[in-house]
């Protein structure tokens, strides 16, 4: 009869203690939530010009003498930093904000997988998306990603075993600039405030090719005596070897985070 009662008197307190546990954790989880509530929101990635609106001829976006008409890029790794709606509602200069990141949310876990992004295809600007899920709610301030070498498309692929690459015509030339790295890239947003995500909220990284191109002349590109084609890429020489390290340099600051 004792060992009856000691019995239930243990299976009392595991009870309790069962019971608190399960209460702490649904508390904790609803005060995560509460803090972090979270949306649907977009990354997409896409090409523009000074006035969103590029020369075109022949069905080619042209900037700086370059006339493209295909860009691809390989991306992976994406991470995005957010000021959190609780401190922004709570006050606090958006500056003095420690950043957060949307690890483990839905948009992160679309995003950060390795995809080819296609800017400009046949001469004409396109949006691409690169993720899309629930994401936490509030000021996203900058995206950060890796340039993906790309191995897993077919081999008449133009982003074959490349991270970037751009075709069309310099002066009437076949040219083509290429990357092989995998650089990683931090895009900021164009405003102090980032952009705001609240509600079906679609988010950009835009590559601008004029600020890709800046500094860059593309007269002076040279053309391999057996093709003709003029080949801006790591492993290119003299004054092609000079373009690419202007254009590589440039890469990061001509990639912005804006709201679509």
């Amino acid at each position: 009869m004792k060992n009856s009662k000691r019995n239930l008197k243990r299976i009392a307190v595991l009870f309790v203690v069962i019971t608190g546990l399960l209460g702490y954790s649904c508390s904790e989880k609803d005060d995560s939530d509460f803090n972090n509530p979270e949306t649907q929101a977009k990354l997409s990635a896409e090409a523009a010009t000074a006035s969103n609106s590029a020369e075109n001829n022949n069905e080619r976006v042209i900037v700086a003498g370059f006339a493209t008409s295909e860009f691809h890029v390989g991306t992976k790794d994406v991470e995005m930093k957010y000021a959190a709606r609780a401190d922004i509602l709570a006050g606090i200069n958006i500056g003095n904000i420690s950043l957060k990141t949307n690890a483990n949310a839905g948009l992160h876990t679309s995003s950060t997988s390795r995809k080819k992004v296609t800017l400009i295809s046949n001469g004409q600007m396109r949006t691409s998306t690169v993720g899309e899920g629930s994401t936490p709610r509030g000021n996203y301030m900058e995206v950060t990603f890796r340039l993906f070498k790309n191995t897993e498309v077919s081999s008449s692929d133009p982003l074959y075993d490349k991270s970037l690459a751009i075709t069309g015509e310099v002066e009437g030339k076949a040219a083509e600039i290429w990357f092989n790295s995998e650089k990683m890239i931090r895009a900021k947003a164009e405003s102090a405030q980032g952009v705001e995500v609240d509600g079906q909220t679609e988010m950009v990284l835009v590559f601008d090719m004029e600020k890709l191109f800046a500094n860059v002349n593309f007269a002076t590109a040279t053309s391999a005596t057996s093709t003709g084609k003029i080949e801006i890429g790591p492993n290119s020489t003299g004054a092609n070897a000079l373009l690419y390290s202007q254009i590589e340099s440039n890469l990061e600051s001509a990639v912005v985070l804006k709201k679509k």
